[in-house]
This record gives structure tokens, sequence and C-alpha cells, in this order.
């Protein structure tokens, strides 16, 4: 599970303030979003494939009574993508004011963290992109990628993902 997290300095959130986060797993790493953003947990069930969607999209889910995209976030990742299990979850987001289902492969812990505590990403020249994160948080076991769901979920141009 997680541990507390190093203190850093994060320009995005000077003020120090609480920050919730849900954390969850996608293969081997840890990502996180703000708790403000997530609507619910549920666990996996099947979705319905939508034709000629993206690699991402797995499908439609119908959430009572409301139909939601599901999205797999290792694609959207730019992983390989996962494979649901008894253990995967999708996290219920609202972005843009749309609802997405976004696939994890377990969801860790939630929790509050200083907002200092978040350190921005690395510069790095190459094939790595900064465009989703918030910034990264140190924990005693590893690192946990702060993502940015509103930035994620922007296509080229500033459109919309919905």
């Amino acid at each position: 599970m997680l541990a507390q997290a190093a203190l850093a300095h994060n320009p995005a959130d000077t003020s120090g303030s609480a920050i919730e986060i849900i954390a969850f797993e996608i293969g081997d790493q840890e990502f996180c979003v703000r708790t403000t953003a997530v609507r619910e947990i549920r666990g996996w069930t099947q979705s319905t494939p939508l034709p000629q969607s993206s690699p991402e999209m797995m499908g439609m889910m119908n959430l009572r009574g409301t139909i939601i995209p599901i999205v797999n976030m290792a694609a959207k990742l730019g992983m390989a993508p996962s494979r649901p299990t008894p253990r995967s979850a999708v996290v219920v987001a609202e972005v843009h004011g749309s609802v997405v289902g976004l696939l994890v492969d377990r969801v860790a812990d939630i929790l509050t963290i200083d907002g200092k505590t978040i350190q921005p990403a690395p510069e790095m020249n190459g094939s790595y992109s900064r465009s989703f994160l918030d910034g990264i948080i140190a924990v005693e076991n590893g690192m946990i990628c702060f993502l940015d769901l509103e930035r994620m979920f922007t296509g080229f141009g500033g459109e919309e993902f919905f």
C-alpha cells in the first residue's frame, strides 16, 4: 500500500493545502487522480464494444440507466491494454462535464496528502510526454503518477474527448 509522501514543492499547488486522491494500479505502476473528479468505484462488469472505436475505448456500460463510455486506462496511457480480471475496477469519473468509466487493474487506496508533496514531472528529451501528469508523488516504496483527467481527455486543438 501507499506510504506517506516525501516533502517536496509543486508549482501547481504552492498552498500546501490538503488534497484527497484515489490511487490505483495499472500493471506494476501506481497512478492517482483527485477524488473530486470521482463519482464512484465499481467492480468490473462486461462492457458492450463499439465498432471502429479507438484502441483505448473498451465500449459502453449501463450505469443505473445511463450509458457511459469505458476507457482502458492502460491503453490510454500508451501501455499494453489491461485485460479485466475479478480484481479490476471501474473508476467512474466526471471529466469535461461527461461521465466516463476508467478501467484500472486495482484500486489501491484513498488518501489525503499535502499539496507540497507533489513534485513536478522531470523534463526529459525523447518520446516521453508529461501532458497527462499533474506531477509525481514520492512514497516510501516507489512513486505515484498524479494524472490530470481534464488534460488526458482533451484532444489536439483543445477538443474534448467526448
